[in-house]
């Protein structure tokens, strides 16, 4: 059985290669990024639509153009990475996994948050 260190780790290793393809190889150069499959079924853009683009233009600085492609990924992603950070810091210290506490509501209004953000930016790209 793998400890929950060293899955951690491994885990840890698998997100930072995927960060070095993206730094490297820009999702606009490049095509073997998976397309969206919901945009493809309907032609209208997902929550989540943009966000491979998104962290691209964040490694290399550009938060304007960040904010372009997908400003709900932009403003969560700090969040993710302390949940992720935090769950990494404890495997390493204690040898176990523990996901760090949030309350109950901050889920629902996430979630909430990121459906409104959905479909207002369709609309907004079908008006203008």
């Amino acid at each position: 059985m793998i400890s929950a260190r060293a899955a951690a780790n491994c885990v840890a290793a698998a997100g930072l290669a995927g960060t070095a393809v993206l730094f490297r190889f820009s999702p606009q150069e490049y095509s073997f990024y998976p397309r969206c499959p919901f945009y493809a079924l309907t032609g209208h853009y997902c929550p989540g639509c943009g966000a491979t683009r998104t962290i691209a233009e964040l490694l290399h600085g550009h938060m304007a153009a960040a904010l372009h492609f997908n400003a709900a990924v932009t403003l969560l992603l700090p969040i993710l990475l302390w949940y992720f950070g935090t769950m990494y810091w404890t495997a390493l210290q204690d040898n176990r996994v523990k996901w760090p506490q949030v309350p109950q509501w901050s889920w629902k209004v996430a979630l909430a948050g990121v459906l409104l953000f959905g479909v207002v930016r369709d609309l907004a790209l079908t008006i203008f």
